[in-house]
């Protein structure tokens, strides 16, 4: 699968997310203040992780169609890698 720019930079801005976070505890902030920027970078990964398997999702199934099947293994493993994410 590839990886197109929109989740490279998707995962950049979470990275840098951290970094601002990993500096407010060096600073001594509020933990109110680190724990919302903790969960903004939760919800940055969570639509990361659900995009790049929605992604690979769609190639899976167009390559088990072609292969002749149906495509439900394919569907079952992006369902199972949602809900480990959680």
């Amino acid at each position: 699968m590839e990886y197109n720019a929109k989740i490279v930079n998707r995962l950049k801005r979470s990275d840098g997310q951290l970094h601002g976070v990993l500096k407010m505890i060096d600073e001594g902030k509020d933990c109110t203040a680190i724990v919302t920027q903790l969960s903004a970078v939760r919800s940055s990964l969570d639509r990361a992780i659900s995009l790049i398997v929605a992604e690979n999702l769609v190639e899976c199934v167009q390559e088990d169609i072609k292969g002749g099947s149906t495509g439900e293994e394919s569907i079952q493993q992006a369902i199972q890698l949602l809900m480990k994410s959680r």
